[in-house]
This record gives C-alpha cells, structure tokens and sequence, in this order.
C-alpha cells in the first residue's frame, strides 16, 4: 500500500490532536465509541434497529458471513455508522473506528448491494480508500506515543489489548508497521 506523501504523518497528527480535543493524555486509549460522540456521529448495533424484521436479523448478524462488519449511512447533514454484533470488544472498535475513519478523511459512502444469497458488498469499492481508513483506524486507536507507552511496560500482550480495546493483531501489526521495535532496539543495542 502505497499513501500520498505525509499522510502517515497526517494521521499520527490527527490521533494526538483528538486526545487533546477530548482532554487525554497523546498516549491514552480512545475508544471510538468516545470518538464518534464527540464527532457527534451516531453508532448503533444492528440489534439498536426496531423495524427490521424477524427474517433480516439473521442475515444482518450473521458472524460467519465476512461480507459486512459496519457501514455509514448519511442522513440529511448527520452519519449513522452501523455495525454487526460481534462478541470481541477490540473487533467492535476497530470496525467502528474504521468507519468514523472514513468519515475524518471525507471519503464518498459506499453503496451497498445485497446480493440473491443474503450477502451485503459495496457496488462502488474503492481499495485506495480501505487503505487509508486502515491506517487511520490504527493509528487512532494506536499511536506512537501509545505504542511507545505499551512497548515501555512490556510490549504486545493481552493486558496492552484489554486498555487500548484492539485486538493482539491490531496491536502487532501497528508496532509491526511503525518499526518500532526494530527502532526500539537499536537504541538499547
């Protein structure tokens, strides 16, 4: 994957701004429940939607269909991010942050299809987009700073994952991303 020149940087930038915004230490966690309040977007499970039937729910919450995790819908001037039930609490925030991450970098909504098996896809994918919504995603939930803090008091494990709300993968494949450990390293060596 390959970004525009300082996005990286950009992101970085951002992740400590909204700690500040929000009163928080740069290396706290936030969670994007916290996020999305204070970017006044609304979050809801599809099990938070009244209207759908007893039919839709099984599709919508399938876990062993990959097609969806969460999506954003716009309605009027407002965005509502809606997100399948899942039992993992670093799954939930990710896919919740990976939306509002699309939102902070004013990416066009996707429209969704449902295909004849149930299935939900976006029509007009845009890989580029993903992309950077990944890399926000993780670097809101993990900046340097936090990485930095979490690699201080023993690095990757499950206590790390537990106060940031991410998953070990997420957790290894940022420090993994950022170099950090290899920079890390260097220093002590």
């Amino acid at each position: 994957m390959t970004f525009r020149r300082g996005f990286k940087s950009q992101c970085e930038r951002r992740a400590v701004e909204y700690r500040k915004q929000l009163g928080l230490h740069k290396a706290a966690p936030l969670s994007a429940e916290v996020l999305a309040k204070h970017l006044s977007v609304t979050v809801w499970s599809t099990k938070d939607i009244a209207a759908l039937s007893a039919n839709d729910m099984p599709v919508l919450n399938d876990e062993h269909d990959d097609s969806w995790s969460a999506l954003t819908m716009r309605i009027g001037a407002s965005n509502l991010v809606l997100f399948k039930p899942v039992t993992s609490t670093g799954r939930r925030n990710s896919v919740v942050m990976h939306e509002l991450s699309h939102i902070i970098l004013g990416h066009e909504l996707a429209e969704a299809c449902i295909l004849e098996d149930g299935s939900l896809v976006p029509g007009n994918f845009n890989q580029d987009q993903e992309d950077e919504a990944d890399w926000l995603t993780g670097t809101l939930l993990l900046p340097r700073p936090a990485l930095i803090a979490i690699q201080s008091h023993g690095g990757a494990n499950q206590r790390a994952c537990d106060q940031y709300q991410v998953s070990l993968e997420m957790l290894t494949w940022r420090t993994r991303m950022t170099g950090l450990t290899y920079q890390m390293n260097r220093r002590r060596g």
